[in-house]
């Protein structure tokens, strides 16, 4: 595994425009300041009215060299000038991304069971994401609970990093290392939680990336 992306993975944080009282903007700041490592701007319901915020997290971001992840949306990433995207099965291919974004861009992949997988063309992709792991209310669209036998499974037979995501908070993102995952992917653990820099805080200590408070 490339040692930068290694790094990078380890704690993926994914803004969430449902939280009830952070702004995106002020949720990667929370993160960055946690510790970080990579952050993914999601916003399902994206206008071109949220560009200005897409682009404020881009600065945040680059002031402390942490790469910004799109979700979905390649033309949004190719516009603020994100370092790449992340792409679920039913969104444009891997490959259309590469050729829009560039052979430097991080690509990844949404693979929820070792079956999907064998079926992914993973030839333009750098990493892939892997779950639910554990129950998870963030996504209203979310897919069954897969659990850790089944991020052990992707794991083993990827040949790509593989970040775990879907329920994951301090009390159990070790367990995901302990099953193969290069990183994990949090949301609501910091989002939702009542003392958001606190447990973002507690997260990057877990994850490695916070050695005191």
């Amino acid at each position: 595994m490339d040692i930068f992306l290694q790094k990078a993975l380890r704690f993926y944080f994914i803004t969430d425009d449902q939280a009830p009282a952070l702004t995106p903007a002020a949720q990667v700041t929370i993160a960055l300041q946690a510790g970080a490592t990579m952050v993914q701007y999601r916003n399902k319901s994206f206008t071109l009215e949220a560009f200005e915020e897409a682009a404020a997290i881009r600065s945040l971001c680059r002031k402390r060299f942490i790469p910004l992840i799109v979700n979905d949306n390649i033309l949004l990433a190719k516009a603020v000038a994100a370092d790449g995207v992340h792409l679920g099965q039913e969104d444009a291919s891997p490959a259309i991304a590469r050729r829009i974004l560039g052979p430097e861009a991080i690509i990844g992949v949404s693979v929820h069971h070792p079956d999907e997988l064998q079926t992914t063309d993973l030839s333009s992709c750098n990493y892939i994401g892997t779950g639910p792991v554990f129950g998870t209310a963030t996504k209203a669209d979310a897919q069954e609970v897969r659990g850790l036998a089944n991020l052990a499974a992707v794991a083993r037979m990827s040949p790509l990093p593989v970040v775990a995501i879907g329920g994951i908070n301090p009390s159990n993102a070790r367990s995901c290392f302990a099953h193969g995952a290069a990183g994990i992917a949090v949301i609501s653990a910091i989002t939702k939680s009542p003392n958001p820099a606190a447990s973002a805080r507690e997260m990057g200590r877990v994850c490695g990336c916070l050695t005191s408070f």
